[in-house]
């Protein structure tokens, strides 16, 4: 792909530049009397700074890395909510600084310049940028952010944004539909390289995205904007045409995917989730209860350092040898282990952690099972069980932000809960949803240079199998089984799974269905997460340096992040998701 290609030559630099920009401020904003307003800007540089900056923040672990705990994609003792005012300053402070003033003064030198389509593209960014931060934070400043008339920007709240990031969407649109052959693209443009019909596609697919959001809060005009869009509206329509960012695979300058950087190394920032491993794992999970068959893109998620971890038997390792962590100890045989040490043990060398495991990190980084090759670029689990190392995979991950897959789950949800007529069933989306995102995962060692054995890798029977398994589970729920008890919470599983590179989304599909269920252990003894200690947070707490330098900024106390839902949040929480 034309983007792939364009993305090897431009990360080094554009990597480098925002190495630049974020470590030495104050030499940047020597250069100009107004860093918002630089003074001869090279757009094509601009370009892959912004997109460098808008996607490592969504995966950083220092910026929106840690949603995957919110998401229950993977887990952290940030899965007790312990969040305060300062927790994502540095994830606020580069979508305004980083990306969105990159972006803006693209937006600003491109008419002069007679660059349209640069204009426009980074408009569509800008969209992406913008619906992000409301997503999550609720609020934001729009119509003064990066302005250097206003230094102190009002904010504004997200049922006001979102109206004008939809029409600045359509603008760009608009512009793009409007070039004539041979108009100038953007070359440095890490993603699509220039392609505008992948950009116009992009552009539709956020506003899919977003009026999902709005139908959830039970807007009648959102479910008729979905049926446009659905019927003949140029979605994103196949995994070559994802919004996605790849990576490139060399330490210096550093271009990896995040957490190959943080995992592998001897100390992990994250554990694996004990519920999505064993939902995964397909075998059994809380309760006894069978998915039935293994998932195809289980070894491409998850590396096990080890593989014959086995309570059971004589040589196995013992709690003086690997101290106790988790709750809620699972394997194939018996309930005595379980009372000796709480081990958050899946059975064959799957150790991961339970949500809500608020106890502290014992000595286990080369134990517990790690990212593998998608996303992170890691390693295929070839069951080789090794102690990972930053030379092991090539660190040439993804961040999907808008996909194929996203598409086909989102119409899928519009059709099941908002009633629109998507031109097809829900079932017919789950399966194309779920067929397409395996296909994904299963090309992508290719894609990131990494080498798998074919012994282990999955038969198109395989796959096929597992996909039935799921259309057949949606079909005919059980609602005897808490897990598969809906057809509505089969699909949601499946979506989960499917964003297990995309923290932000994770979160996202959890405040706004509420679904899939995670038993507790206030539902099931033997469950894989607990009920944490906090409240779920409805939303981000507003950045603190942000509160501590403007004014107009709204204040903490006046929406509380624990109790205060962003707009289109508007279905009730289960007790199973807040704090005893």
């Amino acid at each position: 792909m034309i983007h792939k290609n364009i993305f090897k030559t431009m990360m080094a630099m554009s990597v480098a530049i925002l190495l630049i920009l974020s470590a030495c401020s104050d030499e940047f904003l020597d250069i100009n009397d107004n860093p918002n307003e630089p003074v001869n800007p090279d757009l094509e540089l601009l370009f892959p700074t912004a997109q460098v900056a808008y996607s490592t923040v969504i995966v950083h672990n220092t910026r929106l890395g840690d949603l995957g705990t919110l998401g229950q994609v993977y887990e952290s003792t940030d899965s007790q909510y312990n969040f305060t005012g300062g927790t994502f300053d540095n994830a606020w402070d580069e979508f305004f600084t980083l990306a969105l003033v990159n972006l803006e003064q693209i937006i600003a030198s491109a008419p002069e310049a007679g660059l349209v389509a640069h204009g426009a593209i980074a408009k569509l960014q800008k969209a992406y940028v913008f619906a992000t931060i409301i997503d999550i934070w609720g609020a934001a400043p729009f119509d003064e952010a990066v302005n250097g008339e206003f230094a102190q920007p009002m904010w504004e709240d997200g049922a006001t944004v979102y109206p004008k990031i939809l029409a600045l969407i359509d603008e760009a649109l608009a512009e793009l539909g409007g070039l004539a052959e041979g108009d100038p693209v953007p070359s440095s443009d890490a993603i699509y390289g220039g392609d505008v019909d992948n950009w116009i596609k992009m552009g539709n697919t956020l506003k899919l995205k977003m009026f999902i959001n709005l139908a959830n809060a039970g807007d009648a005009s959102a479910v008729s904007q979905i049926e446009a869009l659905a019927n003949g509206g140029n979605l994103i329509s196949s995994n070559a045409e994802d919004f996605e960012f790849l990576y490139g695979n060399t330490l210096a300058p550093e271009t990896r995917h995040r957490w190959h950087q943080v995992h592998y190394v001897a100390t992990k920032t994250y554990y694996m989730s004990n519920s999505l491993m064993s939902r995964m794992i397909g075998e059994r999970t809380a309760n006894g209860e069978s998915f039935g068959v293994q998932d195809p893109r289980l070894r491409y998620y998850f590396y096990r350092q080890l593989t014959d971890f086995d309570p059971t038997s004589t040589n196995a390792i013992v709690p003086d040898d690997f101290p106790c962590f988790g709750y809620g100890a699972r394997y194939e045989d018996g309930t005595t282990w379980q009372t000796v040490c709480a081990y958050g043990y899946q059975g064959n060398g799957y150790i991961g952690r339970d949500h809500g495991d608020g106890t502290g990190i014992p000595n286990d980084g080369g134990a517990r099972t790690t990212f593998g090759v998608y996303p992170a670029g890691g390693l295929f689990d070839d069951n080789s069980a090794k102690t990972v190392a930053q030379s092991d995979g090539t660190g040439a991950g993804v961040v999907p932000l808008l996909t194929y897959s996203m598409v086909n789950f989102w119409l899928a949800e519009a059709n099941l809960l908002y009633g629109a007529n998507t031109g097809s069933t829900a079932e017919d989306h789950l399966r194309e949803a779920v067929a397409s995102h395996i296909s994904k995962v299963l090309a992508f060692p290719a894609t990131a240079g990494v080498s798998t054995d074919p012994t282990f890798e999955p038969t198109q029977a395989e796959v096929d199998e597992y996909v039935n398994t799921v259309i057949a589970q949606f079909q005919t729920p059980d609602t005897s089984r808490p897990l598969l008890a809906s057809a509505e919470d089969i699909w949601a599983a499946q979506f989960q799974i499917s964003l297990f590179g995309n923290p932000v989304e994770a979160y996202n599909l959890l405040r706004r269905t509420k679904l899939p269920v995670a038993l507790t252990a206030d539902i099931a003894p033997n469950s894989m997460a607990i009920i944490p200690v906090n409240t779920y947070p409805r939303r981000l707490p507003y950045p603190q340096d942000e509160l501590n330098t403007n004014p107009n900024a709204i204040r903490q106390s006046e929406t509380p992040w624990e109790s205060t839902p962003v707009f289109w949040d508007t279905q009730a929480y289960p007790t199973r998701f807040d704090g005893n």
